[in-house]
């Protein structure tokens, strides 16, 4: 198995380097957050802004880990991971039980929720408000929550709004860091197509 340390130097041999799916997907992963350690918590935010939410999990679950983790990004990934769909069950035996490919997903959002709400997130220094989505024209998440629907409650503290910074988006294509695209392209040109 390649390593991000390994294919990070300039002097690294990619002739005769080939990976399959699995590798290329685990590399990618490494790669976006060896990126993210190395650069401050605003490139957090960055990569928020543009994530593509259908791409692996493992960024946002480490972005939801580091207490470093801007207030503002944290509740931002929270609402645009639309937590009243895991609202729907009790508990995570519930989610397991019935639908266990959500359960990625749906820790996600608990470690984003008892996080927030338990001060894990020193900083504060971005914006966002559920109800008025500076980074999508002012759209309402919270219009989304149905309660008779959940079986448990989202908490008030999510709903309350942060004042502060609204950045720029940095235009990255689903979310990846330009820096890092030469890599990924010649790991994406070492994937065994058979």
């Amino acid at each position: 198995m390649l390593k991000v340390e390994d294919i990070l130097r300039e002097d690294f041999d990619w002739e005769n380097i080939e990976i399959d799916e699995d590798e290329f997907d685990e590399l990618e992963n490494e790669l976006i957050i060896d990126y993210l350690k190395k650069n401050s918590p605003e490139t957090r935010q960055l990569l928020a802004i543009d994530w593509n939410f259908d791409n692996s999990k493992e960024v946002i679950k480490w972005i939801a880990e580091q207490p470093d983790t801007d207030k503002g990004t944290a509740l931002f990934l929270y609402w645009y991971m639309n937590p009243q769909d895991f609202k729907q069950y009790e508990n995570r035996e519930d989610c397991k039980k019935k639908d266990s490919w959500l359960l990625e997903d749906y820790d996600i959002i608990e470690t984003l929720e008892k996080n927030y709400i338990s001060g894990f997130y020193k900083n504060q220094k971005y914006a966002f408000d559920p109800k008025s989505d500076p980074y999508n024209s002012g759209y309402d998440w919270t219009e989304e929550v149905d309660e008779d629907e959940m079986k448990a409650k989202i908490p008030e503290e999510m709903y309350i709004a942060l004042e502060g910074e609204v950045l720029e988006s940095p235009g990255w294509g689903e979310g990846i860091p330009d820096d890092i695209i030469p890599i990924l392209d010649k790991l994406y040109e070492a994937l065994d197509e058979e």
